[in-house]
């Protein structure tokens, strides 16, 4: 617990400081900043008290496969793991796989402390894609982190250190900035940014966090993910630019075909397919829906399994097809076996003629295949 309630350490190896309740002196008679510096949790720590310093509650996605926190608290978690991270891990890793194993614990462990991650409400499987989703909580504040580090290099310069960094943490932060691995990267990452057609307006809060909220009060059902889309790029009744408009529009109109298509078949329009189809396939990321997390089944193109979707779909056609011949096949047959009965009884009064056996079904358990095959589908989308 001392590490999660004792705010203002330096990064470094040194110790937390020993007030959990006082600014640092620096911080006590620095300046006003003309800007919001990070987080400090403090907010958290009253409520945490206030609750006899017993876990908050918390939720986390597992409809939508996200594993973000959702709920009343939700804000507080990647603001505490902000926090903890900005405290405890050394900003000069290239990746957050590299970062030591210790300063990883120590960034993360302030969520079992503070919130109540119970492993008896959610299966094995998801429990442990919750914890996987919380470190990678911890991996985007790390990477933010870092790119508050550099822009103070950029802006200001290496004569003062960054806020909270020792000496030979700076040190270390100065040698990875001005290395050519470093500014490969920076240049590869503008030129992404500059590929952006346009930007979320929901600040801080995630999209599962917003769908959550939005959900009905009566069914709990959750919200349109097209319509979710609109609010995310709009404020006040204005669209952040006319691409984001224009999606939206598209959108709308593939659903509403895709709608027409669906009523004459037993195949549901998935509105994450419609967003795919307009909006195009992002790594790591189901658009208007949220992160997605390596090592899930989600973690797989969504191309692979809109293309998997429509595969069932033909099987499906082909299948009723088939059923279909078969009908007519038994029709004929049984003419053809009348027609035979009369001419031998015709022949040979009396004649009792044998039952013929039924068809064999349609390839071994086809039709349960194609049902388990929509089974998958749909636990896909929970």
């Amino acid at each position: 617990m001392a590490d999660v309630l004792n705010y203002g350490g330096d990064g470094g190896d040194e110790p937390p400081h020993q007030h959990a309740n006082r600014l640092q002196a620096d911080c006590q008679t620095a300046p006003a900043a003309k800007k919001r510096g990070p987080s400090r949790s403090l907010h958290l720590v009253k409520m945490f008290q206030s609750n006899g310093k017993k876990p908050l509650p918390i939720d986390f996605d597992t409809k939508e496969g996200t594993y973000l926190p959702t709920g009343e608290n939700q804000k507080y978690l990647s603001r505490v793991v902000g926090t903890h991270v900005r405290q405890f891990v050394h900003p000069y890793f290239d990746r957050w796989a590299n970062v030591p194993e210790e300063q990883k614990a120590r960034a993360t462990s302030c969520v079992y402390e503070f919130f109540d991650v119970n492993p008896s409400r959610y299966s094995k499987a998801d429990y442990k894609l919750i914890v996987d989703g919380i470190e990678d909580t911890a991996a985007r504040r790390y990477r933010q982190y870092k790119a508050d580090v550099n822009a103070y290099i950029r802006d200001k310069g290496t004569a003062v250190p960054y806020r909270g960094l020792t000496t030979d943490v700076w040190e270390k932060c100065i040698e990875r900035s001005s290395s050519q691995k470093f500014k490969d990267i920076s240049m590869t990452n503008k030129v992404n940014r500059e590929k952006i057609n346009y930007t979320s307006l929901q600040g801080s809060k995630t999209i599962v966090a917003t769908r959550f909220d939005m959900r009905d009060p009566q069914t709990q059902e959750w919200p349109s993910v097209i319509e979710t889309f609109k609010v995310n790029h709009q404020r006040n009744g204005e669209w952040v630019n006319e691409r984001a408009a224009s999606d939206y529009e598209k959108m709308v109109e593939e659903r509403e075909e895709q709608t027409q298509q669906a009523s004459s078949s037993s195949v549901a329009v998935n509105e994450n397919d419609v967003v795919l189809k307009v909006l195009g396939e992002r790594r790591g990321h189901r658009r208007a829906v949220g992160r997605v997390l390596r090592g899930t089944s989600r973690s797989h193109s969504s191309t692979t399994r809109l293309r998997d979707q429509q595969s069932t779909s033909e099987s499906i056609q082909a299948t009723n097809a088939l059923k279909s011949k078969m009908e007519t096949y038994m029709q004929q047959m049984n003419e053809f076996i009348t027609l035979l009965t009369s001419i031998l009884q015709s022949v040979m009064p009396g004649i009792q003629l044998p039952t013929p056996p039924p068809p064999p079904p349609l390839s071994p358990t086809h039709e349960e295949e194609l049902d388990s095959s929509r089974d998958e589908d749909y636990l896909s989308d929970l």
